[in-house]
């Protein structure tokens, strides 16, 4: 699945952010069990996957079994217990080819090591004589220790430090750029990979050059992230808080390092205490700290276990959603963007003692606990209701609308409108009850008569909206995710950049709510028409136009682009989207009036048709609609 275009930043939080409604049908399945306290879980770019134990092990869960020989056993090195142990390994793009794997452990002594190992020639099992130490940090305390590598896009390994352990940061560690504790680390391990120190500083590290702060920092003023991770070049930390709020720090895309995210000073958006910090430290109010961009108070809760934006493709309902959770709770909740603003939504399942999150190749994402347990988030339930298609016949102003796609799908019939009335056909679901219903859209007096239920012959819903220009055509989806259906107007003043105004409240003269510009589109389509799903499963629809002479739909708006071109060029077809297979994702379909035919894609790229079947009469001048009837 594509990854979206760069959206907005989230906003600064302002407090504790509120849950909204949960994500349905989201469940977690134990893949593995009875394995001792998980620190981590990711992959080497193929189906194993590998977990990480705090009693220095790391195990490869294979085929669905773990395997009986673990990967790697640094037992006899590390120290365990409380906050130590075998915290985290990463696997570099690389690895295939050189077998080159790196983990952060707490040794003997209690200190933070980073080394580098090797695959053997099995590379079920790492060769431990293969060892290189990168860093050695010492750790004033027990506690504190961060400990997650993890790859980021640029290639570089990021290191997650803690602020050295005890409580409320007693020496101000965060805030000092002569160590680094309370840091996040960028190396170059391609650097230096056969001499020490084995690993060298990124050209542009933002401290990089003589004195402090060192050179390995990327970013400072953190207590504990515990964890991070990446999504198409984002960085979102989860930080462990003192007492009262726990904090997800986030870094654009655009930054260039040294964000400093204000522990000690802060704790989340509330003043904590400067208490040994240098001199010339920022006080609280300071814009020299980057805020939170979500923030929750103790209470059940009481430590985040960051995790990750869900790019998976099972998961349809949770794509785009940041996952993170609580340790003591063992809530789960996703964070989806709305333009700036970060909508929270629980997950309707708890993970006792969450640990950690992890992806496996393919982005589909897991759960570890203290427990021993690792789980697999899974869809839950039935799959969603496929869409079926539907017609409507001018002359009686009727619609026919199918029970399966199919031609020998029974048809139900609604008769609604005025007869020969040259009004428009609409479906979507006005009052959010899971069932669609049918429109009409008058052109001549810019008015939606929508209608609510299967019977009767009058509207439900009639509003007014004056179209950003004559002629706009009429489209219909649910813009904001909140589960009903609002209307908008596809605008072709400029060919070049057609725009769609949206509406979200069903209510006659309310400004728009959103202006979308689809930009990769032909000046030459000046007979396009308009067509709206949800086409990366985000809850969200977005829009598309097809070109009928050429049959060729571009989807997108908010985010990623899809080209998909379907039926014979030529042919004049008439566009419709919807779930056709259930998987929670709209693809499109064209109806061609003159066969009467209906050929339905289930992948919103370029290819044969999936379903193809006759409805309707041939040259009937019927008009296609598609929805959950």
């Amino acid at each position: 699945m594509p990854l979206p275009a760069s959206a907005a930043d989230p906003a600064p939080a302002t407090g504790p952010f509120t849950v909204t409604g949960s994500v349905a049908s989201v469940g977690l399945e134990a893949v593995a069990s009875g394995l001792g306290p998980v620190t981590g879980i990711t992959h080497a770019g193929d189906l194993r996957l590998f977990i990480t134990l705090q009693d220095g092990r790391i195990v490869i869960l294979d085929g669905g079994a773990v395997r009986a020989e673990p990967f790697l056993d640094l037992r006899s090195l590390v120290s365990t217990g409380g906050e130590r142990g075998l915290l985290s390994a990463a696997f570099p793009a690389r690895h295939d080819e050189t077998g080159y794997f790196f983990v952060d452990y707490t040794d003997r002594n209690g200190d933070t090591v980073i080394a580098r190992y090797r695959a053997s020639a099995d590379r079920n099992r790492a060769d431990p004589a293969s060892a290189r130490v990168l860093l050695t940090i010492p750790q004033p305390f027990a506690n504190h220790n961060g400990g997650q590598l993890q790859f980021g896009d640029d290639g570089y390994l990021y290191v997650g430090m803690g602020d050295g352990g005890a409580a409320f940061d007693p020496d101000c560690r965060a805030q000092k750029g002569n160590t680094l504790l309370g840091k996040l680390l960028r190396l170059d391990v391609e650097q230096n990979v056969d001499v020490a120190p084995f690993y060298g500083i990124p050209a542009d590290n933002p401290f990089r050059g003589p004195g402090d702060p060192l050179d390995e920092i990327w970013v400072s003023g953190l207590r504990n992230p515990w964890r991070f991770s990446f999504d198409n070049d984002e960085l979102w930390i989860a930080d462990v808080g003192q007492g009262q709020r726990e904090e997800v720090d986030f870094q654009s895309v655009s930054s260039s390092g040294g964000e400093n995210y204000g522990w000690k000073v802060l704790e989340g958006t509330r003043c904590s205490s400067s208490d040994a910090c240098p001199a010339g430290t920022p006080g609280c109010t300071s814009s020299a700290y980057t805020a939170p961009v979500l923030e929750y108070a103790h209470g059940p809760h009481c430590s985040i276990t960051g995790g990750y934006v869900y790019r998976g493709r099972e998961l349809t309902q949770l794509y785009g959603g940041y996952v993170f959770g609580d340790l003591c709770s063992g809530a789960l909740w996703a964070a989806f963007r709305d333009g700036s603003s970060l909508v929270v939504r629980s997950l309707p399942v708890t993970a006792d003692g969450l640990t950690t999150f992890g992806e496996d190749r393919d982005q589909e994402l897991y759960a570890g606990t203290l427990g021993g347990v690792v789980y697999r988030f899974v869809r839950t339930g039935s799959a969603s209701a496929a869409h079926r298609v539907g017609l409507f016949e001018p002359q009686p102003s009727r619609f026919d609308l199918k029970a399966a796609n199919s031609r020998a799908g029974a048809v139900s019939v609604i008769r609604f409108g005025p007869r020969n009335s040259r009004r428009l056909p609409l479906a979507g679901d006005w009052d959010g009850d899971g069932t669609t219903t049918v429109g009409l859209y008058d052109a001549t007096t810019a008015t939606f008569y929508l209608k609510n239920g299967a019977s009767g012959r009058d509207a439900d819903i009639v509003l007014q909206l004056v179209p950003p220009q004559p002629g706009a055509l009429p489209v219909a989806g649910d813009w904001d995710g909140d589960g009903s259906d609002g209307v908008g107007f596809l605008d072709l003043r400029e060919p070049l950049s057609p725009r769609f105004w949206l509406w979200n409240t069903l209510v006659s003269g309310a400004p728009f709510d959103e202006s979308l510009g689809l930009v990769v589109f032909s000046a030459a389509q000046s007979g396009a028409l308009p067509v709206a799903g949800d086409w990366d499963g985000d809850g969200r629809d977005e829009i598309g136009i097809y070109d009928p002479a050429a049959s060729f739909f571009v989807l997108g708006g908010r985010g990623e682009l899809f080209d998909v071109q379907l039926g014979t060029p030529g042919r004049h077809g008439l566009p419709l989207a919807g779930d056709w297979d259930g998987d929670g994702r709209d693809t499109v379909g064209v109806y061609d009036p003159a066969a009467a035919v209906f050929r339905l894609r289930n992948s919103p790229s370029t290819g044969p048709p999936d379903l193809t079947f006759r409805f309707g009469p041939p040259r009937g001048g019927w008009l296609p609609i598609a929805g959950d009837w």
